[in-house]
């Protein structure tokens, strides 16, 4: 007898679909508590993390060189080293979280003994925009949230000297 295999994908759908007795009904905007606009859903977190990375970049003037991107879970913290050696133009480093409880993040940036934190707040429409000058290596850290649930989502890109608004060195924090 051969055996029969349900893709993944269609049994989490098919508890969505409703309409049999067994079924449980979506949660209403009235049986949610106070100041809760929406269930938390993985998916829909991490298409709600692309779109602030994509408004984050739209008001750069020219098109961004993608370098590195990546997400991890909130649970899982950050923990990345960047070589930032570029050919010389400056590099934006965007991040963003959704997560389900956690309403701000800290992210720390250092390069030798430089280190700067900075609160990440959950949810924005727009990820948070820190310009790293090129030449030296530096790491982005987020401590993780240990009963977390949720996703981080990061983008490095190199952009045009001109496109630097603000401080030109965030982990220096225009401080020296």
């Amino acid at each position: 007898m051969a055996a029969f295999t349900v893709p993944a994908g269609l049994l989490l759908l098919s508890g969505c679909a409703g309409g049999g007795a067994a079924s449980e009904p979506s949660p209403s905007a009235s049986d949610m508590t106070s100041g809760e606009a929406r269930p938390w859903e993985p998916d829909d977190a991490l298409q709600r993390t692309e779109r602030a990375l994509r408004a984050a970049a739209e008001d750069d003037g020219r098109e961004a060189e993608f370098v590195d991107a990546d997400t991890a879970y909130v649970g899982s913290g950050l923990d990345k080293s960047f070589p930032a050696t570029g050919k010389g133009d400056p590099y934006r480093f965007e991040i963003t979280c959704d997560t389900d409880g956690a309403q701000e993040l800290t992210l720390t940036l250092s390069r030798g003994e430089e280190e700067q934190a900075y609160g990440v707040e959950c949810g924005d429409r727009e990820a948070d925009q820190y310009n790293i000058p090129p030449g030296r290596g530096f790491k982005a850290r987020v401590d993780p949230v240990k009963a977390g649930t949720g996703v981080i989502a990061w983008r490095l890109t190199t952009i045009d000297p001109g496109d630097v608004a603000g401080c030109e060195d965030d982990i220096d924090a225009c401080e020296g």
